[in-house]
């Protein structure tokens, strides 16, 4: 089932929460240039880190809803908030998701997420998590959003967290995302040099790439399991360039790829 903390309602405005969530490419040389050149863009860390609206989401699916047509497909997505399936605004023979925040600053948010094999480990995600997005005009991503937030269980006693995976071409979330064309982004790709992962939460770096991620769940917290990932959208409150129109496609988290409807349950608006 669904779970929402208290800090979302404080800082979303939002009403009584309706379900309880259970806690539950090659290397370019032109894309080492970009890193090598926006490397030290991230020495900083931005005002924003730690301050995200699902920073400390324990967001995972409805296993009900969410259940697989049959052994082996993996759980479907559960779309939450604003996020909705929605067609291709190039072709709209294919089936996508999309959010649209409205005007900055917006508290319009959107989630989709699904729930992870059992004890599924961070090394088990290699080459299984990625992203297809469209922005419309002036939309881009900037300030966390979209990211990819796994919620980990590190397995020591302590608390799960979300482990961030910023989309973009700049290190760090620090944005690069183009309009008006698809996009592709392979967010687990173990020769990737942009470090694009958040690991504050667990007292880790805050921008790592693929490679340091694995190495520092199983070195920090080999009895660590991801519970749950999925694409987050909830920046247009404080970054003017997260606000409007977003679609996404081709979600891979794990053992499941959002391809059309069937891929999807529609969940809580609120």
């Amino acid at each position: 089932m669904f779970t929402k903390v208290s800090r979302f309602r404080r800082l979303l405005g939002l009403g009584a929460v309706p379900r309880l969530l259970l806690l539950s490419a090659v290397t370019s040389p032109m894309l080492i240039a970009v890193y090598t050149i926006a490397y030290a863009q991230i020495q900083t860390v931005p005002s924003w880190v730690g301050h995200l609206l699902l920073g400390n989401s324990t967001i995972a699916a409805d296993s009900t809803l969410t259940a697989p047509e049959a052994q082996g497909l993996g759980q479907k997505f559960e779309l939450v908030f604003a996020m909705v399936n929605a067609q291709d605004p190039q072709n709209v023979d294919n089936d996508v998701i999309a959010l649209n925040t409205g005007a900055f600053p917006s508290n319009v948010i959107g989630v989709a997420v699904r729930n992870m094999l059992p004890r599924a480990k961070i090394e088990t995600l290699t080459n299984q998590i990625s992203l297809k997005y469209y922005f419309v005009g002036t939309r881009t991503c900037f300030g966390g959003s979209p990211r990819i937030q796994l919620f980990v269980d590190p397995g020591d006693g302590t608390l799960p967290g979300n482990a961030f995976g910023y989309v973009g071409v700049l290190p760090g979330g620090g944005g690069g995302c183009v309009s008006d064309i698809w996009q592709f982004q392979d967010m687990a790709n173990l020769s990737d040099p942009v470090p694009q992962w958040d690991l504050t939460q667990f007292g880790g770096p805050y921008a790592n790439t693929w490679a340091q991620v694995v190495t520092f769940f199983d070195t920090r917290f080999p009895n660590h399991a991801v519970l749950s990932g999925g694409v987050f959208d909830d920046s247009c409150s404080f970054q003017p360039p997260s606000c409007g129109q977003a679609y996404y496609d081709l979600l891979t988290v794990e053992n499941r790829t959002l391809e059309n409807r069937q891929d999807t349950v529609q969940g809580p608006t609120h």
